[in-house]
């Protein structure tokens, strides 16, 4: 990959880049779009929505986005995760039909980044994952299968000021 090896951010409260481990990539949403898909798109342009990390209690995090559209939000899965490969996407906090709390764990040692488990699931041992060409902007993230790899499931969570 060409990228030399980073020290990842422990997940804290704030306001925050989400960085795809081990690409330019950060999370984001395609602005003029009312789908709240998250995709990956380059850091230097991940503006749409601003991120933040807040602690849900229990060792639970919520990601909480701020569009310039449509104002607050949560990063979330639809339908209880049920359905396989469910988008990860924004929309308004407080749907009960939504997984809106997530854990952040620790991968490799030392620690290579952080997957973002979808809590309580109905569909268990699923990450959110770069989904598609995982070099490619614009690639869409979904609950996935964790895979042993980490492959597409590593995320790191760069403070921003």
């Amino acid at each position: 990959t060409g990228h030399p090896p980073r020290t990842p951010t422990a997940p804290a409260a704030g306001d925050v880049l989400v960085r795809v481990v081990g690409t330019d990539f950060c999370l984001g949403e395609r602005r003029g779009s009312r789908t709240g898909r998250i995709h990956q798109v380059p850091c230097a342009a991940a503006d749409v929505p601003l991120y933040a990390l807040a602690e849900a209690g229990g060792g639970r995090w919520r990601i909480a986005s701020d569009h310039p559209d449509y104002g607050a939000g949560c990063s979330g899965v639809p339908s209880g995760g049920r359905v396989p490969d469910a988008p990860y996407e924004d929309s308004e906090c407080g749907d009960p039909t939504r997984i809106e709390e997530f854990s952040l764990e620790p991968y490799g040692t030392p620690v290579e980044g952080y997957r973002i488990v979808p809590a309580g699931s109905a569909t268990p041992g699923s990450c959110v994952t770069v989904v598609g060409d995982r070099a490619a902007a614009w690639a869409r993230l979904a609950q996935a299968p964790c895979a042993p790899d980490a492959a597409g499931q590593l995320f790191d969570f760069d403070r921003r000021d």
